[in-house]
């Protein structure tokens, strides 16, 4: 019991906090359009096997693809990952490289009937934006330039609460709430220049800012369907996120800045010109539903292979009720597989390692100057056991996002993601004192 109130302790205080230590997980031109881009939900296990696992489950790690699979929780498991990722973005002249990252996820899952019923609670990021685009406007016939910044920022969260059962032996059935909270930011500055001065006699650039709270639950249901052949297993899930409309709430400004972001008032230079031109406007942010399929074969604690398909219409996405005409499709492809030695190979340390990998390719939503902006990644992990139950799961990528024609850019990147596994037997009854 002792073990029980540190641990609970432990992960309600990750809980208070941890959502003031999410970093930008996404630099990116692409994650302008739409809620941003959107980071797999999937920890280091799966991130080394191409971020597949939807019908596949250890009793060694937290399952998250797939609620049904809490139906088999031997533990009760606490799991922290973090990830750094480089990214080198380049147009055909140009390039430059970002490197970001911080704590990714925390997650603490029970078995409340051992073989039969389990829960889990947990803290990812659901969508991230951060964006920082120029465009250089030139009009000779007026003699007048200007340029035009594109700025975004923020991150969603997403708190879920996943319960799975075993209807069956061979039949689970699971289920998400997920609250959904978090605040994105775009804004636009603009300055105007004459002659090479500004328009008026103080020096200017003018700021319009929108600011997008989110608020609300969605929620997901899973299954999967199980066959042992032999020594091995079979498994299909399939999962399906319902289509949501989170409550949102807007606040838009116009701003004069200084050409050093100090407000403004355009007539006297001295004091802050901002005006609301909307507060607290109540809308709603219609998020498509997700359906993801997967299949699994492994025998356990030895090896697995692994391959889902998911699908997604972003075309069916809406902001207080305008569509976003850069959204489409999206289907992604996920294989991966992992091996084990001899799990119970003693002194041999290699050999009760696990060693991963995969790859994914995913296409779409996003579509500008009508090219779908694709990308794929090829991924490698290993777990690293550091007592008998708990371990250390490294994974890597290396990846491209965009491409270089019809003047868009393309992203290289390499991402290492690193999480924790503590398992632990709280709920266990004392047969002696």
């Amino acid at each position: 019991m002792h073990q029980f109130k540190t641990g609970f302790l432990a992960f309600i205080l990750s809980i208070t906090f941890v959502s003031q230590l999410f970093s930008q997980g996404t630099v990116s031109p692409y994650s302008a359009y739409g809620i941003g881009l959107q980071p797999e939900k999937s920890y280091a296990s799966n991130n080394g096997m191409g971020n597949a696992g939807l019908a596949y489950s250890s009793p060694w790690f937290i399952p998250v693809l797939n609620p049904a699979l809490l139906g088999n929780q031997t533990f009760t498991s606490f799991e922290a990952g973090l990830g750094i990722t480089q990214t080198a973005v380049r147009d055909e002249i140009n390039r430059y490289n970002q490197v970001n990252g911080g704590l990714r996820y925390i997650s603490l899952a029970l078995p409340i009937v051992a073989g039969k019923y389990g829960i889990s609670i947990s803290l990812n990021p659901y969508s991230d934006k951060n964006y920082n685009l120029v465009q250089a406007q030139d009009d000779t016939q007026n003699l007048r330039a200007g340029t035009k910044r594109y700025e975004g920022s923020g991150t969603i969260s997403q708190l879920t609460l996943a319960n799975g059962w075993n209807i069956t032996k061979n039949i689970s059935i699971g289920a998400e709430a997920n609250y959904n909270f978090g605040k994105i930011t775009d804004r636009t500055i603009y300055q105007n220049i004459i002659h090479g001065e500004d328009s008026i006699r103080i020096p200017y650039v003018v700021s319009g800012e929108t600011v997008h709270n989110y608020s609300d639950f969605s929620f997901l249901l899973g299954t999967r369907l199980q066959h042992k052949i032999g020594k091995n297993n079979l498994g299909l899930g399939i999962t399906y996120d319902l289509p949501a409309n989170l409550n949102t709430t807007r606040n838009t400004f116009l701003q004069f800045l200084s050409t050093t972001g100090t407000p403004l008032d355009p007539q006297t230079g001295l004091t802050d010109s901002t005006n609301f031109s909307t507060f607290n406007q109540e809308g709603n942010t219609a998020i498509p539903g997700k359906l993801s399929v997967g299949l699994s074969f492994w025998r356990q604690n030895k090896w697995a292979v692994s391959t889902d398909f998911t699908y997604q219409d972003w075309e069916q996405y809406e902001l207080f009720g305008e569509k976003d005409l850069n959204l489409s499709r999206k289907t992604e492809v996920k294989i991966g597989a992992e091996y084990t030695p001899d799990v119970q190979a003693g002194d041999n340390y290699f050999k009760r390692m696990t060693y991963r990998a995969g790859l994914h390719v995913d296409n779409g939503p996003i579509v500008i100057n009508n090219t779908s902006i694709n990308s794929f990644g090829i991924t490698f992990g290993t777990t690293l056991p550091i007592s008998k139950v708990s371990n250390v799961n490294l994974a890597f990528e290396v990846g491209q996002r965009g491409t270089l024609i019809n003047n868009l850019v393309r992203e290289d990147y390499f991402s290492f993601n690193l999480s924790f596994t503590y398992n632990d037997r709280w709920f266990l009854r004392r047969q002696f004192d």
